[in-house]
């Protein structure tokens, strides 16, 4: 697996700390957030378009997950963020989609699970959104995910065979990938 980065996650009081970053519901929680903060956005939208958010539509292909590699704009993001008394999360993402690229070894994490959600944009994870009502038979670990490499590899095998056996567009589909993530610390 490659690690790709990290992204900065608005705090939310969630059992579930996966990539899943929609903000949709009351309990979700949203990636980055400072793109839709007024007065803000302005700053660090376009760096996010530029570097983060690179898409399956721009790149022609599946290589990038929107994950950040630049640790002066992670620290400048989060400092955003503490001024404006916002409470955040930093996931450290490996998958096996090749890009972005990041190397410090150094940093203090835990290991939460294995999720399986898009590459790019909100990260809608089918874990977070479809084990509880399509998959129960899962089990899932403290953080609302799988604990081993395994058992998501065993949920992906389901949930190819329950496409195969049922109409379309009942599950998600897209670029979908396997996250391995770890909340940091700075």
């Amino acid at each position: 697996m490659t690690v790709n980065g990290i992204v900065v996650q608005e705090y939310s009081d969630n059992s579930y700390r996966g990539i899943d970053g929609s903000g949709f519901s009351e309990k979700s929680a949203q990636n980055w957030f400072l793109n839709y903060v007024e007065g803000v956005s302005d700053s660090f939208e376009p760096y996010y378009d530029e570097n983060i958010g690179k898409t399956y539509w721009e790149l022609g292909d599946n290589t990038w997950i929107a994950a950040c590699n630049d640790m002066d704009h992670i620290y400048k993001y989060i400092k955003e963020a503490e001024k404006l008394n916002i409470k955040y999360r930093l996931l450290l993402c490996e998958t096996d989609v090749p890009n972005p690229k990041f190397d410090r070894p150094d940093l203090k994490k835990i290991f939460l699970g294995y999720d399986y959600a898009y590459a790019a944009g909100d990260n809608y994870s089918a874990v977070y959104n479809e084990i509880p009502f399509v998959f129960p038979q899962f089990q899932l670990n403290q953080y609302g995910l799988f604990q081993t490499k395994e058992e998501i590899e065993e949920y992906i095998a389901a949930r190819e065979r329950f496409k195969r056996t049922h109409p379309p567009l009942i599950l998600e589909e897209g670029d979908l990938a396997v996250f391995k993530l770890y909340e940091i610390f700075l």
